[in-house]
C-alpha cells in the first residue's frame, strides 16, 4: 500500500512538473517571437506578428488575418494596378498611402498620399503591436485612432468591397455606416479623430 502511494505521489509530481516545464517553455518561445518580431523586417521576408491588437470593445482580431483582408481588398481595387512596383524584386507593388487601421471592428481604414515610398512605411517608435507589415505589398498598416488632415485622404472597408473612397477636403466630420455599425470621424485643427456614433 505505502509503495502504491509512493508510486502516485511521483507520478503527480513529474506531471505537475512537465506542465510546469511545458508552461515555462510556451512562455520563453512566445517572448522570442516578441523580441524578434519587435525587430525590423528584412525586405526579403514578411513579418508576421501574431499578437493580437485589441479595440476599446476588447475584441481581439488577428494581426496576421487582418492583414490578409486588407491586402486582399486593396489588390482588386481598379487603382491597384496603376501603383508602382517595389524596387525589392519580388513584384509587389508600393503602396502609394500611409494607410491607417482607424477601427477593426469593423475595419475602416484612412488612407494618407505619401510623398516618398518611405511614408507608406509607419515611423520608427511604432511597435510591432501598432504596426503591421502587408504580405502582399511593400508598405505596412499602421493601427492608431487618428490621422493628420492632407489633401487627397482615402478611405476603405473591406465591408464596402474593393473600392477607395475620398475624404472630402473641407468636411469637418464624417459618418459611416459600415457592417451595421456608424462610426464618425471628427476633425479638430489638423488632426482627425475617430469615435463610434452612439
Amino acid at each position: 500500500m505505502k509503495l502504491l502511494v509512493l508510486f502516485c505521489g511521483l507520478a503527480l509530481y513529474g506531471c505537475s512538473r512537465f506542465e510546469s516545464d511545458q508552461a515555462r517553455g510556451h512562455a520563453q518561445q512566445a517572448l522570442k517571437q516578441l523580441a524578434s518580431s519587435a525587430q525590423k523586417c528584412a525586405k526579403d521576408r514578411a513579418c508576421d506578428c501574431e499578437q493580437a491588437v485589441a479595440e476599446a470593445s476588447a475584441k481581439k482580431v488577428s494581426p496576421s488575418g487582418l492583414v490578409a483582408k486588407l491586402d486582399d481588398t486593396l489588390s482588386q481595387t481598379k487603382e491597384f494596378k496603376s501603383w508602382p512596383l517595389s524596387g525589392t524584386g519580388r513584384c509587389q507593388r508600393q503602396l502609394p498611402y500611409h494607410f491607417t487601421v482607424i477601427s477593426v471592428s469593423p475595419i475602416l481604414v484612412i488612407g494618407t498620399p505619401v510623398k516618398s515610398l518611405a511614408d507608406a512605411n509607419c515611423s520608427a517608435s511604432d511597435s510591432p503591436l501598432t504596426c503591421l507589415r502587408s504580405k502582399r505589398f511593400a508598405g505596412n498598416y499602421e493601427i492608431a485612432n487618428k490621422f493628420t488632415h492632407t489633401p487627397g485622404l482615402v478611405w476603405f472597408s473591406p465591408e464596402h468591397g474593393p473600392r477607395l473612397f475620398d475624404v472630402p477636403q473641407h468636411a469637418k466630420s464624417m459618418y459611416l455606416l459600415i457592417n451595421g455599425k456608424s462610426l464618425r470621424l471628427k476633425r479638430k485643427g489638423n488632426q482627425w479623430m475617430f469615435s463610434r456614433k452612439q
